[in-house]
């Protein structure tokens, strides 16, 4: 314990010790969504001339946050978070296409692992029936 240090809470809240320290491991969550914010969406790196271009930015920045702390959660819910990161589900994912050829629609092959991945996830994106 004397390596590992000491965290003083002071708090003026009538409640619980552990739901004392469950905020504050709220407060931990927060932190990482910014540090992804500004690390993994680049988001702190602002070069823009109007006030349009940066409330822009930052919109689509939100978004991206948005998705990626989803992604996270299919991820966690999954128990698949040790394997894989939201970056890699994207990669995994951006290996299926869907492109349009005389006017219909087509998915070009699944790979194995995506297949599985989507069924670990739940999220069952693909058709299981082929019409031709």
């Amino acid at each position: 314990m004397k390596k590992a240090g000491n965290i003083l809470n002071v708090s003026d809240m009538d409640i619980e010790k552990q739901e004392i320290y469950h905020l504050y491991k709220k407060r931990e969550v927060v932190e990482k969504m910014f540090d992804t914010y500004k690390t993994v969406l680049n988001a702190d790196k602002l070069y823009l001339q109007d006030d349009e271009s940066a409330l822009g930015h930052v919109f689509i920045a939100f978004l991206s946050l948005y998705i990626h702390c989803k992604l996270e959660q299919l991820l966690e819910k999954a128990k698949l978070n040790h394997k894989f990161t939201s970056i890699d589900l994207l990669y995994k994912y951006g290996k299926v296409y869907h492109f349009e050829m005389g006017g219909r629609g087509m998915i070009t092959e699944i790979p194995k692992k995506v297949e599985d991945l989507d069924e670990a996830l739940g999220l069952y994106m693909f058709p299981k029936i082929i019409r031709s």
